[in-house]
């Protein structure tokens, strides 16, 4: 890949030289001399030829001698070659889909902000079954280990993370992403029952350590060897300024809860 890759990459250099790309144009249309090349370009034979030697040395073009005459043509397969990589750089990748859906969701929500001066409040409620008891998903939710396997989306590491299982416990959530940037959060646990429920608040924090806007978190689990899971977060009190936070909320914890589910899954 990586041969295939500097292969491409001498031609693309090559390409770039205006007169270059005009003989491959030039070339595209049928074999041309070197002297109908110089032709076309308005320019001296020996000017010609060493673009044309350029072109040859990267496999663009190719030089018969036929007698006398010595015929430019297209390496069709060099530039099939080409077309192929760049193709492949055209394919969407899963986070591009999820940075156009994320982007249309801040647009959107800043909309919804602009309509409601009184603050944005919003709802969203996320459903998981998993193959496992509810003991192994609280385990997940309240051991500091696991915590920090999930509690990150995708390209962050979770730098610290905490979360008390009891009424007034204290959950913080410390995020890095791999510029360096830091993101923080925290809240406080309202309620808690082992293996049933948990209720927390959790925001991120501005630069002044205040929570940005309020946002209840409600987790009820259910069942015996196969796990309803069941999250609810309740946004209020939400600014302009807060509608790409908001905005990430659905994506960013569909992203965790997936990961949460495949850390359970792994583990013995």
């Amino acid at each position: 890949m990586a041969v295939e890759s500097d292969r491409v990459h001498a031609i693309l250099a090559v390409l770039a030289e205006p007169t270059r790309f005009r003989i491959v144009e030039t070339l595209a249309i049928r074999p041309h001399t070197i002297g109908e090349v110089a032709a076309v370009l308005g320019a001296l034979q020996p000017q010609t030829t060493k673009h044309l030697q350029a072109l040859e040395a990267a496999g663009v073009v190719r030089i018969h001698r036929l007698g006398r005459r010595k015929l430019a043509y297209l390496n069709r397969a060099a530039l099939d070659e080409v077309a192929a990589w760049l193709g492949g750089l055209s394919v969407a990748t899963p986070d591009d889909v999820a940075l156009e859906r994320y982007a249309d969701a801040v647009a959107a929500t800043e909309a919804r902000i602009s309509d409601d001066p009184a603050g944005h409040a919003t709802t969203l409620r996320f459903l998981r079954t998993i193959p496992a008891p509810p003991a192994r998903i609280w385990e997940a939710w309240t051991d500091p280990r696991l915590l920090a396997r999930w509690w990150a989306p995708r390209h962050f590491e979770v730098e610290h993370s905490r979360l008390d299982a009891i009424p007034g416990g204290h959950v913080e959530l410390r995020l890095r992403e791999a510029d360096g940037a830091r993101y923080a959060s925290a809240g406080t646990v309202s309620a808690a029952e082992p293996g049933r429920r948990l209720e927390f608040t959790l925001a991120p924090l501005g630069a002044d350590g205040e929570p940005l806007f309020d946002a209840v978190h409600e987790l009820t689990l259910s069942g015996r060897t196969r796990c309803r899971m069941e999250l609810t977060i309740r946004v209020a009190g939400a600014d302009a300024a807060a509608a790409p936070m908001i905005a990430g909320l659905e994506p960013g914890w569909t992203q965790l809860l997936d990961a949460l589910a495949d850390v359970v899954a792994r583990r013995p």
